[in-house]
């Protein structure tokens, strides 16, 4: 792992339930972990903490209930599905877990755990005393990389305040797990999320950034590749996949071609 960035002290307002009930799944995994166990909130909730943490009004804030999690070893799986019970959640399947707020309200945590190999895409690794938990082998990429730290101060409404520091992937390696995300899936969500995240190296071209360099290897060339061929994709008159409504395609696409090698 290296070394992590400073804390960044960031506040936030949850703006919706889902808002509310995610900030509360990223407080619980600050709770659970182990002091010096590495980890990294990724997925939706990954790009808007970015967001916040590098502004920009050309990106759209994305709302997720789950607070996915990646972590680096079953040591850490087992400590932290502990952990997460005894504050009271649920464990389903391998890598759910959640807490019921009330009849119609929960909160959602999906743990996730690293991979090498050649294998691409998500697969089951059976953990002792937990069961088949996913994995991703870009995860690595992500834990390989230093984290962003966030001190946050998260106002979920009606005069309640929590607050909680947590890890999240630098704005490049989030765009390495949003890519092999879209190439597994092809979901709208992906496309909205890399979107946000090429806005924020536009606005922000000074962060650590090696995707537009001309000789990429491993996890980039494989992101690179993935992004150019949405540019092809993604220009065409009529796209076999859903987008965002609010897209510029256009734009969209001059953003990967400017920013990625």
């Amino acid at each position: 792992m290296n070394e992590d960035s400073e804390p960044i002290s960031i506040s936030v307002h949850a703006l919706s339930n889902s808002d509310s009930l995610g900030y509360r799944g990223q407080k619980a995994i600050a709770d659970a972990v182990v002091e010096g166990s590495d980890y990294r909130i990724v997925g939706g909730q990954m790009v808007r903490l970015l967001l916040h943490v590098f502004p920009t009004p050309a990106a759209t804030l994305r709302s997720t209930i789950d607070a996915d999690t990646a972590v680096d070893s079953v040591e850490v799986v087992g400590s932290l599905t502990q952990a997460l019970i005894d504050q009271d959640f649920t464990k389903e399947g391998g890598n759910l877990f959640y807490r019921q707020i009330d009849d119609d309200q929960r909160v959602e945590i999906n743990v996730l755990l690293t991979r090498e190999g050649p294998s691409t895409g998500i697969r089951p690794v059976s953990v002792p005393d937990v069961g088949q938990v996913d994995s991703l082998p870009e995860l690595r990429f992500a834990l390989m990389t230093p984290g962003v730290v966030l001190n946050v101060e998260a106002n979920l409404g009606q005069g309640e305040t929590i607050t909680y520091q947590t890890r999240i992937p630098e704005v490049e390696a989030a765009t390495v797990l949003k890519a092999h995300s879209w190439k597994e899936r092809r979901s709208e969500k992906d496309i909205a999320d890399l979107h946000s995240l090429l806005e924020i190296k536009e606005a922000h071209p000074d962060i650590p950034w090696r995707l537009n360099d001309t000789k990429l290897i491993g996890f980039r060339k494989d992101t690179a590749a993935i992004l150019r061929d949405l540019v092809g994709r993604i220009a065409r008159k009529h796209v076999t996949f859903d987008v965002p409504h609010y897209l510029d395609r256009r734009r969209f696409a001059a953003l990967i071609s400017k920013h990625i090698g």
